[in-house]
């Protein structure tokens, strides 16, 4: 194989990478523009999340926190009763 056509192989896919995949990337954002709208007007409550749904989601994060703390306590607490037994 020609270096030159290497070279030309190289040059051609750098330049699809610079100038190609933004290019598609633009038309493929304007062409999905008006079905993504579409479907934020049929669904709207889906783009917004739910109050109750958050408050219960963040009262079970507070929860789990509290039981990997306390778990934690316990392992250490056990830790030191077996270096004790040596």
């Amino acid at each position: 194989m020609d270096f030159n056509v290497i070279k030309d192989s190289a040059m051609l896919i750098l330049m699809f990478l610079v100038f190609g995949v933004p290019a598609v990337a633009i038309a493929a954002r304007i062409a999905m523009r008006p079905i993504l709208d579409a479907i934020k007007q049929v669904r709207p409550h889906a783009a917004a999340p739910d109050d109750a749904r958050v408050a219960q989601l963040e009262a079970e994060v507070r929860r789990l926190s509290g039981e990997v703390k306390r778990l934690a306590e316990v392992e250490s607490f056990n830790r030191q009763l077996q270096e004790g037994d040596r």
